[in-house]
This record gives structure tokens, C-alpha cells and sequence, in this order.
């Protein structure tokens, strides 16, 4: 089920209803969402909620067998074999074509040729989001950061909980499981902020990303009859769009689950006002930053811990090579990992340098260069992630620096577009302190409810509502 569809909004206010209906009852309020979460899930193929169950099941069962061996060999080996488990099931179904279709590439290139038939495996929606946080969830018992949850109901509603499930954010046990044990007070205050939260979501996923959408699709399927400056415009679109259409998302998932009483954290904190690649890091999809922070990078920087610098270069770029192969079977999200890996790397090895640099210019003229380069970097990065093979990339790289980035770009089908992105940028600069851009609690009630008509007036006349698109990190 899709945010932004029509069964949604019928689905939402009938779920919101039964649960605090039984407001005094959490037990009642965990299987009514139990039970509600897998009707969300299984709304797209029913299925594939048996592979969410076993996934949790198997879960739940391994971090109790881990908790209560004492055995350290046989701790570590059941962690391996849950690990083995959850990536076997995660690599079947993302990953099985891709591998044996690289493999026979290869072949092929060394002249043995072999015949391949792509087998029909269909991407569970969400798989690789629930399997990262039941993933976590086993390596800090198994560091025994917390005990593992003993109610078998409680945590299958944690991990199927439908604002997280299918895109994130990637939640930790020991923030989320202990919200569903405690009781859940109705709270108007947070219903408006959660109502708010969504609302603002749906603005950045239906009137700024889907309409940016149609550019950027156009672009890039006709670059090469476009100019260099035209292609370059598109380019530059397409990081609002991923950034819109995700952090719609995660805004929508978050101000959902405070309808509930469950706070999930912050995925998106303005990355686009970043001084630094690293900066940036901190602020986009924080949920996997973190993750891959705490379970790749830092068990890799601590076995090269003594190549110094270099050590921590080695365990960025391979923490982000991974990180872009999560996102996909596909090489270029395989580079576009390694590119920001390596753009972390830099920065690790001129962080003295460019200390110097900022003493020696005006502070604030040192931050916005700082900030263009970051962006120009990021919207690179970006372009080799929505291209769909290395042939595209080099075409697109090819029509850029061509002669034609110097004549005058074709925007007549894209104004309208640009306007959306300034009065997107001029909002989120003066709520970025706050958590999200429409967080106007504070403001007086009218002022309050008059921006909320005005934005859901915009959506509700907006074509894009008649046109839904899928969250693009559906497809990861």
C-alpha cells in the first residue's frame, strides 16, 4: 500500500480509530496494529508476509538462543549462521540475477561464452529495510547491549510496525521495542504535529518530486538530443527530486507513527545546507548512515586501526561500496558508494588543510564555496545513481562538458519546477532548526491552519494525485 494512494487515506483514520478506541487496553493496541501491519503489507502481494513473518520469527529466536548461551565460540557461530540466514534470504532476492549475470558478462569477455535466462524473482517491497534493523537488532544482543524482547507479539508489531516497514527509517531496538511496552497516552498536541509532519511529506513527495519527476524521466531518456546546459539543469533536478521524494517519505512514516505514540527518529535534518561531505552524511538517510556507521565502519576501522588515516579511509570506502550495493543489483550504485566513499576519504586526509583554508578566508564566503562544492559533488554522485548502466553515465558526462553546456538551457517545460525548489529551499533554511519544515506549532491558530489549507488545497488540485508514482526507495 502506497502512502499517497486512495487506500491509504481510507486505511489510516480506520486503523488510527481502533487503536485508541482501546486506549486503555496496550496489549489490545499492539495486535490491532500487528495485525493492521501486515494487511498494509500484504495489500501488494499477500505472499510475501509469510517472508516477513519467518524473517522475524527466526530473528526473535536466534537473539534469544544468543542471549542465553554463555559459550563465546558458540555465541559468535549462531550470530553467523542468523547473519548468514538474513543475507541468504536478502541476496536471493535482490542479488541472484545480478551476480549470475555479471559472471557471465565476464565469461563472455574472456571469450567463453555462456547462454543465460534471467530467472523471475519478484523484490519484496521493504526487504532490505526490515532485514538491516532485525539484523541490528541480533548484533546488539549478541554485544548484549539489551535484553532481547521476550513478548513473540510485541516484537513481530515492532518490526512490522507499517509507517517503518517498507522504506525505513531503520530503526534500533533498544529506541523503538521499548515505546511498545509502555502505555500510549492520547496527546492532541502530537496528533496536529504528527497530522503536520505528514501533511508536510505529501507536499514534498506529490507537488515537488512527482512534478520534478516528469522532467528528470524526459531528460534523461532523450539526453542526447538535448544541449549540455539542458541535460545539466536535469541532472541538478533529479538530487531534489531523490531528496523530496525520500524525505517526503520518511516525513509521512514518522508524523504516521505519532498518530500512534510511537516516535521514530529523524531521517533528514537539511543536508543541503551542508558545509562538508561529511556534514551532508550526517543529515541524509541518518538511519543507514548510522547503521553502516555502527556495524561495518567501525569493526573495519578498528582492524586497520593501525594504518591511522589510512585505516579509516580503507573502512569508509568499503563501508559506502557497500552501502551503494545495498541500494541495488547494479554497478553504478556499487559507484556511486565507492564515489562518496572516497570523497569521505579526502576529507578525513585534508581535514588539518582545510582547517587552514577556512582561518585564512571570511568565514561566511568559506562556507557557501564550501557548500556549492559539496552540492556540485552530491548532484554528480547523484546522476551516476539514477543512471541505469555505465553506458548512460558516460553518455550524460560526454553531453555536459560538451560545447552546448555554454548555450542556453530549454526551462520552458520546467519553470513551474524551479519555483517549488526555491519556496522549498526558503522554508527549509528558516525551519532548520526544527525537525521538519511545517513544524508551525508554536505559530498562532489561525496563521497555523491557514498554511495547512493552503498546502492541502495544493495537493488536492495537483495532477500528481490522479498520477501516483512509488516512493523511489521502494525499489531498494
Amino acid at each position: 500500500m502506497i502512502f499517497t494512494s486512495f487506500n491509504f487515506f481510507v486505511f489510516l483514520p480506520i486503523v488510527f480509530i481502533l487503536y485508541w478506541v482501546f486506549f486503555r487496553y496496550k496489549k489490545i493496541q499492539n495486535i490491532i496494529l500487528l495485525l493492521c501491519s501486515y494487511v498494509f503489507y500484504g495489500w501488494w502481494d499477500w505472499r510475501f508476509c509469510f517472508l516477513l513473518f519467518f524473517s522475524s520469527t527466526f530473528a526473535y529466536l536466534m537473539a534469544h538462543l544468543i542471549n542465553n548461551t554463555e559459550d563465546k565460540k558458540r555465541r559468535y557461530l549462531i550470530l553467523v549462521v542468523s547473519i548468514s540466514v538474513h543475507m541468504g534470504i536478502l541476496g536471493y532476492f535482490k542479488y541472484t540475477n545480478f551476480f549470475i549475470e555479471s559472471f557471465v558478462q565476464l565469461s563472455n569477455s574472456i571469450g567463453v561464452h555462456l547462454n543465460y535466462l534471467p530467472l523471475h524473482i519478484i523484490l519484496p517491497i521493504g526487504i532490505s529495510f526490515f532485514t538491516f534493523h532485525l539484523l541490528g537488532y541480533t548484533i546488539d544482543i549478541y554485544n548484549r547491549l539489551y535484553k532481547p524482547e521476550k513478548n513473540y507479539l510485541d516484537f513481530l508489531t515492532v518490526i512490522s510496525f507499517f509507517p517503518q516497514l517498507t522504506a525505513g527509517p531503520i530503526e534500533r531496538g533498544h529506541h523503538i521495542i521499548p515505546q511498545f511496552k509502555n502505555k500510549r497516552i492520547f496527546n492532541w498536541y502530537k496528533i496536529e504535529d504528527g497530522l503536520s509532519q505528514i501533511l508536510w511529506g505529501f507536499f514534498k513527495k506529490i507537488i515537488i518530486a512527482d512534478t520534478i519527476a516528469i522532467r528528470v524521466n524526459y531528460v534523461y531518456a532523450n539526453y542526447h538530443d538535448l544541449s549540455g546546459s539542458t541535460v545539466a539543469l536535469g541532472i541538478i533536478l533529479f538530487t531534489f527530486q531523490m531528496y523530496c521524494d525520500f524525505s517526503g517519505y520518511s516525513d509521512i512514516a514518522i508524523g504516521t507513527a505519532r498518530l500512534f505514540g510511537i516516535e521514530l527518529m529523524q531521517n533528514f535534518n537539511y543536508p543541503f545546507f551542508s558545509t562538508s561531505l561529511s556534514e551532508l552524511w550526517r543529515k541524509w538517510h541518518i538511519s543507514l548512515t548510522t547503521w553502516i556507521m555502527d556495524y561495518i565502519f567501525t569493526p573495519l576501522s578498528f582492524l586497520k586501526r593501525d594504518w591511522a588515516k589510512w585505516g579509516v579511509v580503507y573502512a569508509i570506502i568499503l563501508s559506502f561500496g557497500f552501502s551503494g550495493l545495498w541500494h541495488g543489483a547494479n554497478w553504478t550504485y556499487v559507484l556511486w558508494g565507492l564515489l562518496n566513499g572516497i570523497g569521505l576519504g579526502y576529507e578525513v586526509l585534508t581535514k588539518k588543510t582545510r582547517k587552514n583554508w577556512s582561518k585564512k578566508f571570511n568565514p561566511i564566503i568559506y562556507s557557501i564555496i564550501s557548500g556549492l562544492l559539496v552540492f556540485t559533488f552530491w548532484t554528480v554522485t547523484q546522476m551516476v545513481f539514477k543512471a541505469s548502466n555505465i553506458g548512460q553515465i558516460a553518455g550524460l558526462i560526454q553531453k555536459v562538458f560538451s560545447l552546448s553546456l555554454f548555450t542556453i538551457p530549454d526551462i520552458s517545460f520546467s519553470k513551474i519546477v524551479w519555483i517549488w525548489v526555491f519556496i522549498l529551499l526558503i522554508i527549509e533554511w528558516f525551519q532548520r532548526r526544527k525537525k521538519y519544515g511545517l513544524e508551525i506549532g508554536n505559530l498562532n491558530y489561525m496563521i497555523r491552519w491557514t498554511a495547512y489549507a493552503a498546502i492541502i488545497v495544493f495537493i488536492i488540485t495537483s495532477k500528481n494525485l490522479n498520477n501516483q508514482r512509488e516512493f523511489l526507495y521502494f525499489h531498494f
